[in-house]
């Protein structure tokens, strides 16, 4: 599965170690491999992780090909009414996969959203986020887009523009927070996948964060 490590990361047995993030990593050298987010770059390796699966399905190529469809071939009428009703080449148990890891990543965000207090360069509290990223990346996908179509690049024959724009817009519906943000998108930045200034950037957590996380986690 393309998704398996991300999955495995985000499991059940996963669950309970996000809530030790902050404490694990001042006592544990084998947690190492996990993000800190105690640091703007940990925050941000886990953001990105949980943007990465949230955007599971735009992402994948096979989203784009129907179940009887070569790849990097177009779609002949058929097929196409197929992609139109989300009938792709994804299997069932991937689906089901990236479902639900998508709904523990949108979990993950909304524990940072409320939990954490992020401070952007000069000093400002930077207002959600993990959201604006997440705004960032789609906005930016979609820029990408319209240069590889601009430069005619050989590219998935299906992944058209309106397809992928489809496809961000079916995620957007999913969270009210990003959802409400999108309108926003033309004054967020476009042209990168990178936080910029990322280093002028703090992050600080509420006394509670750890427990509230296990708490609502185990409701």
């Amino acid at each position: 599965m393309k998704f398996l490590n991300v999955v495995c990361f985000l499991s059940p047995i996963g669950l309970p170690l996000i809530s030790l993030f902050l404490y694990m990593h001042s006592i544990d050298p084998a947690a190492s491999h996990l993000p800190n987010v105690n640091n703007i770059d940990g925050l941000m390796n886990l953001l990105s992780a949980c943007v990465l699966v949230i955007l599971g399905n735009v992402l994948d190529f096979r989203t784009y090909c129907a179940p009887t469809q070569e790849e990097y071939t177009k779609a002949d009428k058929n097929q196409q009414i197929l992609i139109d009703h989300d009938i792709n080449t994804i299997s069932i148990n991937e689906r089901l996969a990236i479902c639900y890891a998508r709904g523990i990543a949108l979990r993950l965000i909304n524990w940072i959203r409320h939990y954490s207090l992020i401070t952007g360069p000069g000093g400002d509290t930077i207002d959600d986020l993990p959201s604006r990223f997440f705004i960032q990346i789609a906005q930016t996908l979609i820029k990408y887009k319209q240069g590889a179509n601009a430069s005619k690049l050989d590219v998935q024959a299906n992944c058209t523009m309106d397809m992928l724009t489809k496809q961000i817009n079916n995620v957007l519906d999913i969270d009210p927070q990003i959802s409400s943000l999108w309108s926003e998108r033309h004054s967020l930045p476009s042209d990168s996948l990178a936080l910029a200034n990322q280093d002028e950037y703090s992050v600080q957590w509420l006394p509670d964060a750890q427990h509230k996380w296990s708490r609502d986690t185990l409701c």
